[in-house]
């Protein structure tokens, strides 16, 4: 599911609208009619293309979102990544005893 928030605001001038999941994008007008119809249109083209997207919390492989991660890590670095951390995750994080 793809959620986007879309902020109306009215002034003196007529109408704003916004929407944090597009950017700084926003939408100025003098009817409300007008700015939610071109809201509507620039939603429409965003959901398209997030749909098209892998998400990374439900259409990448873990594998890959490690790949990513190491990606720009000298072997020196990632051979420092502790093993046991799946097993241990308690202690790297939040320095309790090893189990």
């Amino acid at each position: 599911m793809i959620e986007v928030s879309v902020y109306i605001q009215k002034n003196e001038t007529g109408y704003l609208v916004k929407s944090p999941e597009m950017g700084d994008r926003q939408i100025r007008g003098e009817t409300l009619d007008g700015v939610l119809n071109e809201a509507k249109e620039l939603i429409r083209v965003y959901l398209d293309n997030a749909s098209q997207r892998p998400d990374a919390s439900t259409g990448q492989a873990l594998l890959g979102l490690f790949s990513e991660f190491v990606e720009d890590m000298t072997d020196k670095e990632i051979s420092q990544i502790p093993s046991d951390g799946a097993e241990q995750h308690d202690h790297y994080i939040y320095g309790t005893p090893k189990q």
